[in-house]
């Protein structure tokens, strides 16, 4: 009678229950606001994140720069160059670019009417510019370390270029004939969503760092337009996944949020990639986690999420294994000697499916929860910056 008891009480179903139930519980709440889970693995590995890496463009920016500033030095290069003859250059140089700076350069010429030539020997050197043939001559379009690496002197424009960084625009230097000729600018502006999300993961102990190709002025000046602990600027593609590797041979552990192609290493390297739903299907294949809104703030409901679902599944195993250490000696007998009653299989059966319906009910409770910017289970409304 003793072993039959026993067997009944000691049955794992609470245990069984604990760890799945939540999982699916959290993965449906954060379905409900727009966050996607790909597995339990990430919502497990969300709720240990102390370090947020984002990437500038499309991710803390809208990601659709506009053309601001086109500047020429005062010779004008190799040919007189005004103006729109520099835009036009710039415009046609970016014709077989697909970043969103180039798309910006190549709408401001059009916007102007000016007339963009086709390119010839095109050629794109990731992180760094583009350059090829325009109308017989050499144009080359891209930051100060491609300028450098070209044997071409910037000193002329460099004090513009510092002016246009401060301001938080992306300055571009052109060079025509192996000649610095001139600056093309221009400025992603930051979503309105950015500055709220940062300072709310700051409040949960989180620290946040923005990985930009861009030059340390233009970084410095978006990190502090919306809060980021540190900015990391000039970095190519490639050296993403290294700087998450970096930080997490400091013992941290890291999400990456990311939209592009370019970000899918360091999105796969991170112990959390968290996609943009709005960026490329690589980067959502390598995600663990997809947000299906632009909004940064959806990065704090996921965190906030899998924590509150990783509370659930500490409570649930913990009354689970609780249950079991004090109802299997009972069920052996261990009251036995001093009260003379037994545990009956029918009750100790009755016992442990109220285990497993609380373990349950405790679970469902997790349907009350809502995030920082959820109201009344709406996403709150987006604050300006």
């Amino acid at each position: 009678l003793l072993s039959i008891s026993v067997l009944v009480i000691s049955c794992p179903c609470a245990v069984g229950l604990a760890t799945p139930s939540a999982m699916m519980a959290g993965a449906g709440k954060g379905a409900e606001y727009g966050v996607l889970f790909k597995g339990a693995a990430g919502i497990e590995a969300t709720d240990k994140i102390r370090t947020v890496v984002f990437d500038k463009t499309g991710t803390i920016t809208k990601g659709r720069p506009e053309l601001t500033d086109v500047i020429v030095t005062a010779r004008g290069g190799p040919a007189g160059i005004d103006e729109d003859r520099l835009l036009s250059y710039a415009a046609a140089i970016e014709q077989n670019s697909e970043h969103p700076l180039g798309e910006a350069i190549i709408q401001g010429a059009t916007s102007r009417s000016l007339v963009v030539a086709e390119v010839k020997d095109f050629n794109s050197i990731p992180g760094r510019g583009v350059q090829g043939k325009v109308d017989g001559h050499l144009v080359l379009l891209g930051n100060t370390g491609f300028m450098a690496a070209q044997g071409i002197d910037t000193s002329e424009l460099r004090h513009a270029s510092e002016d246009l960084a401060e301001a938080g625009k992306t300055p571009m230097y052109v060079a025509v004939d192996g000649v610095a000729s001139g600056i093309v600018a221009v400025a992603d502006t930051v979503k309105e969503s950015s500055a709220a999300a940062i300072a709310r993961l700051r409040e949960m102990g989180i620290k946040t760092i923005m990985i930009t190709g861009d030059n340390e002025r233009t970084a410095r000046a978006i990190a502090q337009q919306v809060g980021i602990d540190e900015a990391v600027a000039e970095v190519l593609p490639d050296e993403k996944a290294a700087k998450v590797r970096e930080l997490q041979d400091q013992g941290q552990i890291v999400a990456m949020v990311g939209d592009g192609v370019n970000d899918a290493p360091a999105l796969a390297q991170a112990h959390v990639g968290i996609a943009i739903g709005s960026g490329t299907d690589v980067a959502k294949e390598t995600g663990d986690i997809i947000l299906m809104r632009g909004d940064l703030r959806d990065v704090v409901t996921a965190i906030e999420t899998g924590r509150a679902t990783m509370r659930k599944v500490r409570q649930n195993l913990l009354w689970a294994f609780f249950y079991n250490a004090v109802g299997i000696p009972i069920a052996a007998g261990l009251l036995y000697p001093f009260t003379g009653q037994l545990v009956s299989p029918e009750l100790a059966a009755f016992f442990m499916a109220v285990s497993s319906v609380s373990v349950t009910l405790n679970t469902l409770t997790l349907r009350r929860f809502r995030p920082k910017f959820v109201k009344g289970g709406r996403v709150a409304q987006q604050t300006t910056v």
